[in-house]
């Protein structure tokens, strides 16, 4: 079969194309914002490889926040590390508050997005949770970039894969984590992430993983994702993906271009997609504008397969057994409310007891960003559930 080449996609499909990927099925904050961890500088993991060579950027990292909506007010980190994967990728991890805390909660990041897209609440959390103020903290915060994404490096195609960032998720609690009770708290591809992980691993579940927040996220039936879009645009889209896909992977210079020259396309399509109120804070669509444009295309496109592919529906059992957290927006475009309306079904089949639901009214996808006292409040109240059992 003949491959389409660059010139025949059109400059029209291939905006449409690009500036659709780009915002699939999750988007925050700008790879910029996350504070990228210089491998000269981290002493290497006692008894592992040396540490291969990554692109990592110069810039330091105030310069690299300059995007943060928070600005000088966002909680800086207590200590940096690199994570190595299995197959050699190192992941850029941030930890606040101290490591003796009673339980850690390990923040799992979405589809193009960075650890900064809980910008919000790493300072609110970590001023409840992991800032002593004279008394034991409840907890400590990790937060770390997925493979392709933020300060973490990249694999091989064939890694890019939702059973590959479960594996990645059990390497950083093996690394930063061996003891102690975990919470999980995953958005988007985020929480496909722990999804995929109670899959895999349903042993983790109840023992060393404690609790569970799914945050606008899905177990599975993506491929239908219509973007809240006119079915005529669906058409369009569901024509012009396989291209622009194509196009991101075999001609990334190419595409690179593309979506410079859709920047306004792409900044409306964010604005459109991720948000539901009116009244959003244009930073905070400037700050979900630039980690698109600072993800590689290359990503974008060797991930959204396996995203739209998911089928995760083996996690319900093992999460049916501890505090679980869903959360959704009630005007999520990118993944509907329908999704976390069928993870709470199912969990309560499953026989879950003691399981939260929280519709957040009037906010969209990014409803850690567009309302993230509603997010902060309900995972302060999982952690408090945690603790008490």
């Amino acid at each position: 079969m003949k491959h389409p080449q660059p010139r025949t996609v059109g400059l029209v499909g291939g905006l449409l194309g690009l500036a659709a990927a780009g915002t699939a099925v999750g988007v925050a904050a700008t790879r910029a914002a996350s504070s990228r961890v210089r491998a000269d500088k981290v002493g290497p993991v006692p008894g592992a490889l040396p540490l291969p060579q990554v692109d990592i950027t110069d810039q330091p990292a105030e310069v690299q926040r300059a995007e943060d909506p928070l600005g000088g007010r966002s909680r800086p980190a207590d200590r940096t590390a690199l994570v190595h994967t299995t197959d050699g990728v190192l992941l850029d991890v941030e930890e606040v508050g101290p490591v003796d805390a009673p339980l850690t909660v390990v923040f799992v990041h979405g589809y193009t997005l960075s650890m900064a897209s809980w910008t919000f609440q790493r300072r609110d959390l970590g001023r409840e949770l992991a800032t002593g103020n004279g008394h034991r903290p409840r907890a400590r915060l990790l937060f770390y970039d997925q493979r392709g994404h933020g300060g973490s490096g990249r694999g091989d195609s064939e890694h890019s894969t939702v059973d590959q960032l479960a594996e990645d998720l059990v390497a950083v609690l093996d690394a930063r984590v061996p003891r102690g009770p975990v919470v999980l708290a995953g958005h988007s591809m985020g929480g496909m992430t722990v999804l995929q992980l109670a899959a895999r691993r349903p042993d983790l579940f109840g023992g060393r993983v404690a609790g569970v927040a799914l945050v606008s996220t899905s177990a599975g039936g993506l491929e239908d994702l219509d973007l809240g879009l006119p079915g005529v645009l669906t058409r369009l889209r569901a024509a012009v993906f396989p291209v622009a896909g194509f196009v991101m992977r075999h001609r990334p210079g190419f595409a690179e271009w593309v979506r410079r020259s859709a920047a306004d396309v792409v900044s409306w399509a964010t604005r459109a997609l991720s948000f539901a109120r009116d009244d959003v804070d244009p930073r905070l669509v400037d700050y979900v504008d630039a980690m698109i444009a600072g993800t590689p295309v290359e990503v974008i496109a060797e991930f959204y397969p396996a995203i739209v592919g998911l089928d995760a529906e083996a996690a319900i059992e093992p999460l049916a057994h501890i505090p679980v957290l869903v959360l959704t927006g009630d005007e999520d475009k990118l993944i509907p409310q329908g999704h976390s309306d069928r993870i709470v079904a199912e969990l309560t089949a499953a026989g879950a007891r003691d399981l939260t639901y929280r519709v957040v009214p009037h906010a969209g996808h990014l409803v850690l960003l567009e309302d993230p006292d509603a997010v902060t409040a309900a995972l302060t109240d999982l952690v408090r559930r945690v603790t008490a059992r």
